[in-house]
């Protein structure tokens, strides 16, 4: 699998999961009390994930970081506190600082946890008296008596991972790399006084192994990058792809005639390991190989990876490496390929053996958009507009892998990583979801600046792509002019699907689900509880048909009036049920007497009357509203408003007005009032609205007479 290199020398995939345990694997202790553990298996000759998350384990709550099983951390903490440290963990997530937090590990010792720059990190373990570094920069902070680097352990991906420091009080320090573009490091800190020696012995007890098996086999080079003017740097990629370790010694490469030796680590290269050889100055995680000419690396002819007589050949492609605008590594016979445009087009680092998409790998064609959210979720009475999802169904037969396919949403387009394979029916997650988190069908992805009308495509690394919303909002009344999917109190309705039929999300009764703890608030329940028109990670959305009409009950195509100021985006609509049962949505047409027609879709509450307007209210701000921004009923000519069933397109009722009225729209008095319907003798009639005390109105509103969201 081709992909892109999106930042210098960073390529990190997060796969959320669960972390089990392999019965062949040797963790630091065998108890299962435990907090913290630390597992090195250089010798692991199956596929490897990686992994940065919280995970369920043994009835706990870990966090695991690395490469699963092969080389990983795990931590495992108090569920009390399990709220804060996703918070914290998501911040990382995102790129920003927050504050330390102090709570227990699941043995009651203390943690630290916390996000900081890197000059914070520095002060935090420069004092560290030995170290085990997955981050080339922390390199540079000297442990006083020693320092373990790639030099030392062996992983599948050359990527940066965790590293960890050892105090002389006996504190450990685990510190993770930022993502992507950012630069805030995730630390925690724990109490471990065995660790330090633990890990030491652990690393050269399976080094060992390695070097007393390895073979005399010779590596393959995968990829190259050779351009001087990148400040990326020139490398060799190499990959071991047997089942077994190969030997370093007597390995060197040949470019052009010049002959030069690999640099020894650990004396082994691990079954199906990925390294890179660099120059000094490159950004990348790499070993540093001195003594080549990289610029042969440009010319025509082959570089040979040997041993004694036997070597394996790479073709060099004989020219520079940018094109336009966009640096490419060559594989060999040809550059690299991606599908989008970026300053890098290569993948550096990464394992060999989840390049190959093979026979389990899910077909794009095979989901549907479940569910779509471009607003963010309400938490603890605050829309979190970063918390935007997808949620996709698969409908397929057969049991595949995820992994690789990516998801495009406008101008996002991320590959989806999850730790599981899925079957018919199962939902696909896709977003910055924290209380989804160690959900294994959850891949976290930040959504940036989209709407509903923003095109969801799925594709493979073949190109496959399949478009699962083409943005536009389909009904039996026509496509509306606008779609309202947020209330002025931040809450928020997410747009359902079922058999490609797009329809707002029905109202749901959360479902406390007592294994997340719904007295959490990060709980899946208890952001039901706050947004009971979505429904994230859920299969819900199944229209069910309803018998429920509704009707005008107010309209204030005027306004209001502050003292003498006209506030005419105090304009509103009210409808009321005229069943038992109400409907999810209604289709709103505005005619105006020039010809023109303006429709929207909005939602209908379940209980009590339903309002639309442009925002909060000058007049009325302690009522809510659903809110379209750009909503506004004309105040002169002869107007008709109609509210249709969108899925029959049945009349439910219809509003006309003018000038004159129904409500007044005095002027010259500065009085405004609303349009109300009421019932007198068994016969609806429209009338002028006189303010009874009810809702709560500004004080300077005293000339403004309607009632919103008070039905009669």
């Amino acid at each position: 699998m081709r992909t892109i290199l999106y930042t210098f020398g960073l390529i990190i995939f997060f796969i959320l999961g669960s972390c089990k345990q392999d019965s062949s694997s040797q963790y630091l202790w065998e108890e299962s009390s435990k907090s913290v553990q630390f597992n090195y298996d250089p010798l692991h000759a199956e596929n490897s994930r990686l992994i940065s998350d919280l995970v369920q384990e043994m009835g706990r709550t870990c966090f695991v970081s690395g490469e699963d099983p092969n080389f990983k951390i795990r931590i495992c903490v108090s569920d009390n506190g399990i709220s804060e440290y996703a918070k914290i963990f998501a911040a990382w997530k995102e790129g920003a600082l927050v504050s330390e937090f102090v709570y227990s590990l699941s043995d009651d010792s203390e943690y630290k946890i916390g996000t900081y720059p890197f000059l914070e990190i520095k002060k935090k373990v420069e004092v560290s008296k030995f170290a085990l570094v997955g981050d080339k920069k922390l390199k540079s902070i000297d442990a006083e008596n020693s320092l373990w680097s790639r030099n030392n352990f062996n992983l599948k991906n050359h990527f940066k991972t965790f590293s960890i420091f050892f105090l002389s009080n006996g504190i450990s320090i685990l510190v993770l790399p930022p993502l992507g573009e950012s630069e805030v490091y995730l630390a925690l800190s724990v109490k471990s006084p065995n660790l330090e020696k633990e890990i030491q012995n652990l690393i050269l007890a399976k080094n060992r192994i390695g070097l007393d098996t390895c073979s005399s086999s010779i590596p393959i080079i995968t990829e190259i990058f050779g351009d001087t003017n990148s400040n990326l740097g020139r490398w060799i990629e190499i990959y071991n792809p047997n089942s077994f370790p190969v030997c370093e010694e007597g390995l060197q490469f040949t470019l052009l005639g010049n002959k030069i030796s690999i640099p020894k680590t650990t004396g082994f290269i691990s079954p199906y390991e990925t390294r890179i050889y660099a120059e000094e100055s490159t950004s990348l995680e790499n070993i540093s190989l001195s003594g080549i000419k990289w610029g042969d690396l440009k010319k025509p002819g082959k570089i040979l990876l040997s041993r004694e007589d036997h070597s394996v050949e790479f073709n060099l492609p004989g020219s520079g490496y940018l094109f336009g605008e966009t640096y490419y590594s060559w594989k060999g016979n040809s550059f690299s390929h991606c599908e989008t445009t970026s300053k890098f087009c290569m993948d550096p680092g990464e394992n060999q053996t989840s390049k190959v998409e093979n026979e389990s790998a899910c077909d794009p064609n095979d989901f549907e958009l479940e569910e779509l959210n471009p607003s963010g979720l309400s938490h603890k009475g605050v829309l979190q507009e970063d918390w935007k999802y997808l949620d996709l169904i698969y409908k397929g037969t057969k049991v595949c892998d995820p992994s690789f396919l990516k998801i495009g949403w406008g101008k996002n387009l991320f590959p989806i990583r999850i730790s599981k394979r899925i079957s018919a029916g199962e939902i696909l997650s896709i977003g910055n979801l924290p209380f989804l988190l160690g959900n294994p069908s959850y891949s976290f992805s930040i959504f940036k600046t989209v709407t509903a009308s923003d095109i969801v495509s799925l594709s493979n690394s073949s190109g496959m792509e399949k478009i699962l919303w083409d943005g536009i909002f389909r009904t039996s009344k026509g496509i509306p002019t606008r779609i309202v999917l947020q209330k002025t109190n931040g809450e928020i309705i997410s747009i359902c699907f079922e058999n490609g039929r797009a329809f707002l999300h029905p109202s749901l009764i959360a479902d406390l689900d007592s294994n997340t703890g719904s007295e959490s608030p990060f709980s899946q329940s208890a952001i039901a509880l706050e947004n009971s028109r979505s429904s994230a990670g859920k299969k819900f959305c199944s229209k069910q048909e309803t018998t429920g009409k509704i009707q005008f009950s107010e309209v204030s195509w005027m306004g209001s009036y502050q003292g003498a100021d006209p506030i005419s985006k105090d304009r509103f609509l009210e409808f009321v049920s005229t069943t038992e049962n109400s409907p999810d949505s209604a289709f709103l047409e505005i005619m105006q007497s020039n010809g023109s027609l303006i429709s929207i879709l909005l939602p209908i509450s379940k209980k009590g009357p339903t309002l639309i307007s442009s925002g909060r209210s000058t007049c009325f701000p302690q009522t809510e509203f659903w809110k379209d921004t750009s909503f506004s009923l004309p105040a002169s000519g002869s107007n008709i408003l109609k509210i249709y069933d969108p899925y029959t397109g049945e009349v439910w009722d219809e509003f006309v007005y003018n000038s004159s009225g129904p409500g007044i729209n005095d002027t010259k008095n500065k009085i405004r009032k609303s349009a109300y319907s009421k019932t007198e003798y068994g016969v609806r009639v429209w009338s002028a609205n006189s303010y009874l005390g009810r809702p709560y109105r500004d004080p300077n509103c005293t000339f403004t007479e309607a009632s919103p969201g008070i039905s009669e």
